[in-house]
């Protein structure tokens, strides 16, 4: 996919000389020396839309993130086939309805996502000369509520009818981590798998971690500050680093696990072992350490929804939201809980806030006499 720009182990002249060889020679420069797809096939246009709009080298992505530009890239593909469409033949009428075909079909945050990555392609192919207009001037996205909601609908056409909330009460968000150990089903590496369970529970409830950096954890990520108060340093959204304070529960059971391993429970700011890590049929634990991914995180969590018996719906970012919300309800300060999520805008942190004040009113409710 990258053959036209995947030169990074290359020096800048090596680099240089290479691209513009592979530029001339399948004629993607014009004479300004831009780069012009006019007359380029579809799979450069897209080679190189994916190489440079999307996945760019000097960004890391999440599981996540990739799934969902590969899920918008598979339903823009699938209605072109389905309407006997190649991206040459995408004009006004084509944006229009695939814009209607969105919005009809999907939930609007999904609809927003899916809208953006074909207005990203159309602009794209407008600024290379693909395209000859300015396409995207015709998407129109649909109205998402903001924050961590799921809008639920009786049908299609019917207007919105509840908003879910996508967190848990601290009893559900307790009684849920304490099924985390239980799903364990093998008996080779019981206890570690069991004890390695529980800690993940803690951790995505007590810290607020995203998944990605939940999986992500070494045991050098951890280390005490000057007042000797234990700290977990992660690499969060647009690799930006904050450092997450570690409840003593949380610290407790983080080396009750080391433990269960036979691993040394001695900070060591250079051990970049992944803290968790696949542990069935192995002889030892300890040996050839593959870390935990994302997928397997969330069928820890869906196992423990089930048997607990909770809304299927959760996953692992409910902890996250879940821990926010905890925060504010305890009048940690707004700015604190920005930094200590990893908000990039305390715009995000404040809809929880307006949430929580939300929830208070009854508060205010119960101190007036309505009744004389």
């Amino acid at each position: 996919m990258n053959d036209l720009t995947n030169f990074n182990h290359l020096t800048s002249e090596q680099y240089l000389t290479q691209l513009q060889n592979k530029l001339e020679h399948r004629h993607l420069l014009d004479e300004h020396r831009n780069l012009s797809l006019s007359d380029s096939s579809e799979q450069d246009f897209l080679e190189l839309f994916f190489s440079e709009k999307v996945f760019t080298p000097d960004k890391e992505f999440s599981p996540h993130t990739i799934r969902a530009y590969r899920s918008d890239a598979k339903t823009l593909l699938q209605f072109l086939m389905e309407h006997s469409l190649s991206f040459r033949n995408i004009g006004f009428p084509e944006v229009k309805v695939y814009n209607k075909y969105i919005k009809e079909k999907y939930a609007p945050k999904s609809a927003i996502r899916k809208l953006e990555f074909f207005r990203r392609l159309l602009d794209f192919g407008y600024e290379t000369q693909f395209y000859k207009a300015h396409l995207s001037t015709w998407i129109s996205k649909p109205t998402s509520k903001k924050g961590h909601y799921i809008i639920e609908e009786t049908r299609l056409e019917a207007e919105q009818t509840r908003v879910q909330v996508r967190e848990l009460n601290q009893k559900d968000a307790e009684y849920l981590i304490s099924c985390f150990p239980k799903i364990v089903k093998a008996n080779t590496n019981r206890e570690q798998l069991e004890k390695r369970n529980l800690l993940i529970g803690y951790l995505l409830y007590t810290t607020g971690l995203r998944a990605s950096e939940l999986v992500s954890l070494n045991w050098g990520s951890f280390r005490y500050n000057r007042q000797g108060h234990l700290y977990a340093d992660v690499i969060g959204k647009g690799k930006k680093p904050r450092s997450i304070p570690v409840k003593d529960e949380t610290i407790e059971l983080l080396f009750d696990y080391r433990k269960s391993l036979g691993e040394s429970v001695e900070i060591n700011p250079e051990d970049v072992n992944p803290l968790f890590f696949a542990l069935y049929n192995k002889k030892e634990p300890c040996e050839h350490k593959k870390r935990l991914t994302y997928p397997s995180l969330y069928k820890i969590v869906k196992e423990a929804v089930h048997l607990a018996g909770k809304n299927s719906k959760v996953s692992p970012h409910w902890f996250r939201h879940t821990f926010v919300t905890m925060l504010l309800e305890n009048d940690v300060p707004l700015a604190v809980v920005k930094d200590w999520a990893g908000h990039s805008d305390i715009s995000t942190t404040n809809i929880y806030l307006e949430r929580v004040n939300q929830d208070n009113t009854h508060v205010y409710l119960n101190k007036v006499n309505v009744f004389k």
